[in-house]
């Protein structure tokens, strides 16, 4: 109907080079935020006019706009739009972070709507290179973090090239559409392929055994990139693996979901299991989130429409659980509280955020009426209709392993130790706010974002 709304999403994506740019240049904290938020919204804008009205159309032979595509823009651009506004008191050198974020947004919002594995690799890279920036730029104590995440992402994205090479050895649009049709390699390279794509995208979406590393990126990195790293560019990961499973090896459907049931089982206890030992925040919560990921690939093993929607309800669900949670946490460093005993006493010195750390951590535990019990609802019974029943009750045990460690840290918050009142800024008070009304809305009536993520789940099975 209107032509130009097809180019709308490229031209937003040179608005936000464009602001990255001129933050570099200009080095301005506070236009840099407002150009920032002004993009951010506009691509929300355009992802929720898209999924409003199930529009599809390719852009400029790199992009692909359809339900699927539209779910994710509206996910994270909410999700950055999130972030954004923490790392202006999280970060004291927002300038840098307002430079990097425009050219890593492009990246993240790319991968959802990519129309070729070229498009894919290129996207994952631009979100990679300008994270680890942000953390190394952050200065010397932040080395390590950098130099794991540049040591671990140089890996991950060179298996994948191989993998795809693979896959796709004379076709040199790399395209989806392609593969769909069943126009790739020789059947003996899938396997190796398969196995590769598991270990590449594995490594960046936190599946166990690919990832011991998260524990000490998410918790040595900095504050403002923490809940990136959790929130976003994990999902983008897992975004890369949907796209490229369910697209390129939908004719290997039974070795997908032996093989993602397996990765699931094993990230779900690994996770869980070295969750309970932990005893600063930052780190718990790294492996709460691993935990998470063997959640989602629940529904991803079941390897249904069903299942999709699901794992991408679920992916959603805890974008938002884990930025908040992060936040949280990196403010409450910044005061000076590290670990689990040093938030005992928390309600007395900020009730709304002794509060809000409660419904999050509720939320991940999945106890009823929060965004977290329905996800893991719908995963469990996607399983179960799958015929994955053992897979199902192992998940339902893992739910209730986390209950330990989640409960330790509420305990913790509400015990009669006494301190100051603490004063939160409204840069970390709104970021809080709005994932909490997240959690709360869409876990009492859950109903929208369901059939967002069944018409999203739907799109992408109709072009297998």
């Amino acid at each position: 109907m209107f032509e130009i709304l097809n180019f709308a999403i490229p031209i937003i994506f040179v608005g936000l080079i464009a602001s990255g740019l001129a933050t570099a240049m200009h080095k301005n904290k506070k236009l840099s935020f407002l150009s920032n938020t002004i993009m951010l919204l506009l691509v929300l804008a355009f992802g929720i006019y898209y999924s409003a009205f199930s529009i599809s159309f390719n852009a400029v032979s790199l992009y692909h706009v359809y339900p699927f595509s539209s779910f994710l823009l509206v996910l994270f651009s909410l999700a950055l739009l999130t972030v954004n506004t923490a790392a202006l008191h999280l970060d004291e050198k927002y300038v840098k972070f307002g430079t990097m974020l425009p050219l890593l947004s492009v990246g993240i919002l790319s991968v959802g709507m990519a129309a070729s594995l070229l498009t894919i690799i290129v996207s994952i890279e631009l979100m990679t290179v300008p994270t680890i920036l942000l953390i190394a730029f952050s200065g010397k104590q932040f080395a390590e973090p950098a130099t794991k995440l540049f040591l671990m992402a140089a890996i991950s994205i060179a298996v994948l090239a191989f993998a795809i090479t693979l896959v796709f050895p004379y076709d040199s649009s790399l395209s989806l559409s392609q593969a769909a049709s069943g126009n790739v390699g020789s059947q003996y390279f899938l396997v190796l392929a398969l196995v590769l794509l598991v270990a590449s995208l594995g490594t960046e979406a936190a599946l166990f055994p690919f990832d011991l590393w998260i524990p000490d990126v998410y918790q040595g990195s900095p504050h403002s990139v923490s809940p990136l790293l959790a929130g976003v560019n994990k999902k983008v990961a897992f975004v890369a693996l949907i796209e490229i499973a369910f697209v390129v090896f939908s004719g290997q459907k039974a070795e997908i979901s032996l093989v993602f049931e397996v990765l699931a089982i094993l990230t779900m206890f690994f996770g869980n299991l070295g969750a309970m030992v932990q005893t600063n925040v930052k780190r718990m919560l790294a492996y709460s989130s691993i935990s998470q990921a063997g959640y989602i690939m629940v529904g991803l093993a079941a390897f249904s429409a069903f299942g999709l929607e699901a794992s991408l309800f679920q992916i959603f669900a805890h974008s938002f659980m884990i930025i908040g949670a992060f936040v949280l946490a990196g403010f409450l460093s910044m005061e000076g509280l590290n670990t689990i005993n040093d938030y005992s006493g928390l309600y007395k010195r900020s009730g709304f955020l002794a509060f809000s750390l409660t419904i999050m951590m509720l939320s991940m535990a999945g106890i009823p009426g929060l965004i977290g019990f329905v996800g893991k609802f719908l995963l469990f019974s996607s399983a179960i209709s799958s015929g994955l029943i053992a897979l199902a009750f192992l998940g339902i045990i893992n739910s209730f392993l986390s209950i330990y460690y989640y409960g330790k840290l509420i305990s913790n918050v509400y015990s009669s130790r006494s301190h100051k009142t603490m004063h939160v800024p409204k840069t970390i008070y709104l970021p809080i706010l709005a994932t909490v009304i997240i959690i709360i809305v869409f876990g009492v009536y859950p109903t929208p974002l369901m059939y967002l993520a069944h018409s999203a789940a739907a799109s992408l099975f109709s072009i297998i």
